[in-house]
């Protein structure tokens, strides 16, 4: 290890403050024990960290843990032996177990039911402790307890400073284990956890004993510092005190809560010298850094330094081995013919609602088998079903000869079933090598280790490299998930599936939202794939699905209507009439509006010039210039990760332009909030609908409602098919269904300029027709800025094109020129 990384490794910097701490602190004209104080909340901050920062959970019951293993540290001192040492051991041991009985309780719970539980069960201790006077001393606590050969405060602060050092040292190797590694997965994405045949309730428990274990020892320290123990660290107004001090230090940073703790302690003792408000001060203080620096002063100092990732884990990025075994040469074909997945009378409703009935099919192994039908069909639900995400009402689901129908996802996981999903699920803040050596672990007997390092286990890297190179993505191994575009996200959920060592992936439309050099580049994947696995896609490209597939069965409002080889089924008069429409008519047969392509200059509306902008220090737009004219419709073209759909944030102010001019109406808006924007006339449909899912349709749409805006008359006009779901969630409604109503719902407020981000992915041919038509009638009211993959589509629909290459245009013109030149499309777009 080089000496800059030694000096500035966690461990080290926390020993130098330690070292430096009480010497500063009595300059200062502080005492020994506030210092040896500071060094306690430390570890009390940095063990809650555990659960917040790494696995997303908010606790506000850590101070029970914190109170009562004082309690119990104190009780055994006093009535059974003087030792500090097993006094010590005894607090750290009744915080653990009561942490196992806690969590088994509690952890069945997420989000604000768990942190609402865990701030009753303070208050429930806190009233146990102040009223069991027999045992506690209620009021007035217990005093007495000595700390033989310590009774020095230097002797002492030292001993603290070195136990605290040691449990520190603890909890940075178990982050920085398989263990610690799929915490951070879980806090990230825990249904994606799930498929990778995790059970994630066993990590949180795990995790909720550990950091109560780790508190447990601080409370000990405490009582033996205060030579005695109070009900006061077990009150409500205490619960706060981890998280207070995590946010201030940085909850996404590995010391984040000692800069908290010094800080806080610090403050607190300054402070109450001249009001017993302190807390008042304090709070003030965490409402600044939280609005000022969400990441907390450790992430304002990674900032000063040019550094915008997270610091949980410090580990480089390893070098990629020179001989890499071929993926698919490994393994061996598997034997076709024999029957792998099951399905006998499968039926599903929700409310009214069947999106399953009487399903029943079989998939062969070693073949592609697709799932296609309408959006709406149910195709999702099934999959779901398949892999246990929701139960079926009724049916069997057969897997391998083994009834699967009452397993939890995880159990199926483990089993050989693997999925990928309609709307990419991966782990947000991972890096791409960390989130595929995350899912390989998974398949790992040492998946759950608490202290092996998780990047000195090199076959599990070995085989994530492999999977990385086999995708294409082994160039992208340390960029974060969330920063990669679509295309490639769309690699890694695939690699991520084929992590899992299945014997069948559900693959949920894989090819979603791609352009044609992407869809090329997955179906050829998928042929790669074919013989080695067992596949069940769904998807909605028919010649793709033609040419890939062994056998198609074909749903239409939940029932199997075809079921087949694939020419069969798609001359089946059925599947044509359900899926492509009731004669079959291609979508592109819509007449257009007759001013599509007219050559009538306009004033401008919109106004970017020279725009650069990007995410965590990555340049995506670089001196991007374009503009869209009041009552026009303009396409943003290009390969997928170019900077389209950036192009639209930056535009609607969620990410801000680092350089550059954006003008609406004239007026500057680069810099202003995505809700000022909104007001000046400007709309948004973006890519993945996000629709709330917990409103009904209408409800969806008056949240949105501004006076100036469409009405509810007009909307149903647009879409009849919303009128007839008006009360229907919106998290249950079909991927074309959810698309009308995101677009419905830019309308319902005043709009000049609406921004349509891939409104067509995903979407069958008959769906496709009718939000075609409907953007159409749309155009003639407002002007339109399109991001759309299928080329044909768009320039069938708008005046002009723009084509962007590496965050920048390429290419300007009409939308008839750009359709007649074909070598401008091949050499810009692949198409």
């Amino acid at each position: 290890m080089q000496p800059k990384r030694i000096l500035t490794h966690p461990l080290v910097v926390l020993a130098f403050v330690f070292v430096a701490l009480p010497w500063v602190m009595t300059l200062a004209g502080s005492t020994i024990n506030l210092a040896t104080q500071v060094v306690i909340y430390t570890l009390y901050g940095i063990a809650f960290n555990l659960l917040l920062g790494y696995t997303g959970m908010v606790s506000f019951g850590s101070s029970v843990f914190f109170g009562t293993a004082s309690y119990a540290s104190a009780i055994f001192a006093l009535r059974v032996h003087q030792n500090v040492a097993l006094s010590l051991i005894v607090g750290t041991v009744f915080a653990a177990l009561l942490g196992l009985c806690l969590g088994l309780l509690i952890l069945r719970r997420r989000g604000l039911y768990f942190s609402l539980l865990t701030l009753a069960f303070t208050q429930l201790f806190f009233e146990v402790s102040f009223r069991w006077t027999s045992v506690t001393g209620g009021e007035n606590g217990l005093q007495g307890v000595r700390r033989p050969g310590l009774e020095n405060t230097w002797h002492y602060y030292i001993f603290c400073a070195v136990i605290v050092l040691i449990a520190v040292a603890m909890l940075y190797r178990i982050v920085h284990s398989p263990f610690g590694r799929v915490l951070q997965a879980i806090r990230d994405n825990e249904k994606r956890v799930q498929y990778l045949g995790i059970d994630p309730w066993r990590y949180k428990l795990v995790a909720f004993v550990i950091h109560a274990a780790f508190i447990g020892l601080g409370g000990s320290l405490l009582s033996l510092l205060i030579h005695g123990v109070y009900a006061d660290n077990l009150n409500w107004q205490h619960a706060g005190d981890p998280v207070m001090m995590t946010l201030l230090g940085g909850i996404h940073h590995f010391l984040g809560p000692l800069w908290g703790a010094i800080i806080y302690i610090n403050l607190a003792d300054q402070l109450s010298y001249y009001t017993e408000h302190w807390a008042l001060f304090f709070g003030a203080l965490i409402i600044g850094v939280v609005l000022l620096s969400p990441e907390g002063l450790s992430g304002f100092y990674a900032r000063m330094r040019g550094h915008g990732s997270w610091g949980l884990t410090r580990t480089p990025l390893p070098q990629m081995p020179a001989n890499l075994p071929d993926f698919f040469a490994q393994g061996q074909e598997m034997s076709s013919g024999e029957t792998i997945l099951e399905v006998s009378n499968l039926s599903k409703r929700f409310g009214n609602v069947v999106t399953a009935k009487d399903i029943g099919f079989q998939v062969r192994a070693g073949t592609i088998h697709s799932l296609i039908g309408p959006n709406g069909a149910g195709k999702t639900t099934l999959f779901n079903m398949l892999t246990g995400l929701i139960p079926q009402d009724q049916g069997r689901i057969v897997f391998n000869g083994q009834d699967i129908s009452s397993l939890k996802v995880h159990e199926r996981t483990r089993l050989g079933m693997a999925r990928s999903f309609q709307v990419v699920s991966l782990p947000a803040n991972l890096t791409v090598l960390e989130t595929v050596r995350v899912a390989v672990q998974a398949a790992s007997p040492l998946c759950g280790s608490l202290w092996r390092d998780a990047y000195k286990l090199q076959p599990l890297l070995d085989d994530a490299w492999a999977l990385l190179k086999a995708v294409g993505l082994e160039d992208k191994a340390g960029e974060i998930t969330h920063n990669l575009p679509h295309g490639e996200q769309r690699l890694l959920d695939i690699a991520v599936t084929m992590a899992a060592k299945a014997q069948l992936l559900l693959l949920d439309e894989p090819l979603a939202g791609l352009a044609g050099p992407e869809r090329e580049r997955i179906s050829n994947l998928l042929r790669q794939l074919a013989g080695r696995y067992t596949i069940l896609l769904i998807e909605h490209d028919i010649d793709r699905v033609v040419a890939l597939s062994d056998r198609i069965t074909v749903l239409h409002q939940g029932l199997l209507i075809a079921d087949g080889e694939p020419q069969a089924v798609v001359d089946n008069p059925a599947v044509v009439e359900a899926y492509l429409g009731k004669s079959g008519e291609n979508q592109a047969n819509i007449a257009v509006h007759d001013a599509a392509h007219d050559v009538v200059v306009r004033p401008p509306l919109l106004q970017l010039d020279k725009v650069s902008s990007g995410y965590a220090g990555s340049r995506v737009l670089d001196n991007l210039t374009i503009e869209v004219r009041a009552g026009e419709a303009v396409a943003l073209l290009g390969r997928n990760g170019v900077g389209k759909t950036t192009t639209l944030y930056t535009i609607m102010g969620q990410i801000l332009p680092d350089a550059g001019q954006i003008r609406f109406h004239d007026s500057e808006i680069g810099g202003l909030t995505s809700d000022r924007i909104n007001r000046e006339g400007l709309a948004i449909v973006p890519q993945g609908r996000r629709v709330f899912p917990n409103l009904s349709v209408v409800d969806n749409l008056l949240v949105a409602r501004r006076p100036g805006g469409w009405d509810l008359a007009d909307v149903f006009q647009l879409f009849p098919k919303l009128k007839l779901l008006r009360d229907s969630l919106g998290g249950n409604l079909s991927g074309g269904e959810q698309q009308m109503l995101a677009i419905a719902r830019a309308l319902m407020a005043p709009a000049d300029l609406i921004l349509l981000d891939e409104p067509f992915e995903g979407l069958a041919p008959v769906v496709v027709k009718e939000v075609l038509e409907a953007v159409i009638q749309l155009r003639r009211r407002t002007s339109i800025l399109l991001v759309e993959q299928h080329v044909d589509l768009a320039l069938s629909m708008v005046d002009r094109a723009y084509i962007m290459v590496n965050g920048h245009v390429e290419y300007e013109g009409t939308a008839a020129e750009l359709q007649r030149d074909k070598d401008i499309q091949v050499r810009l777009l692949g198409v």
